[in-house]
């Protein structure tokens, strides 16, 4: 079995898809994956980096972001020397992304209004008499 490493970076409205390499070791193709994922974070621990090629091993895909308009993914493919059946052919999705990153921007402006709802002006809270 063959597997082929491939990555997703994303800055602002820029994506670059790249082929990084291939093993046939999926082992080494995530510790190659790993290695991308080092570079692109320089702040990465060693813990962090080895946590990472065992998520790598085990789940073939990871996904960092710096910060909203800054992201990498990577993905590990296995190939057979055959078709792939559909639902292994995506690699990513950058519409499913977009979708992930809307729904937490909405996600946290919804706490933040909720929150000072809560507060009100100057932090001091005001209710609404009931009528019956």
């Amino acid at each position: 079995m063959l597997y082929i490493i491939t990555k997703l970076v994303t800055e602002g409205q820029q994506k670059a898809f790249s082929i990084i390499g291939a093993s046939e070791d999926k082992k080494r193709a995530a510790a190659i994956a790993a290695e991308v994922y080092k570079d692109y974070n320089k702040n990465a621990s060693f813990q962090n980096i080895e946590m990472i090629t065992e998520w790598l091993a085990t789940r073939q895909n990871y996904s960092f972001r710096k910060d909203k308009d800054h992201r990498l993914q990577l993905a590990i493919t296995a190939l057979e020397g055959e078709v792939q059946p559909e639902e292994k052919q995506l690699v990513f999705s950058a519409a499913a992304e977009e979708e992930e990153l809307m729904r937490r921007v909405v996600s946290q402006a919804l706490f933040e209004g909720k929150h000072t709802a809560e507060r009100g002006q100057n932090d001091q809270t005001h209710s609404c008499p009931l009528e019956s």
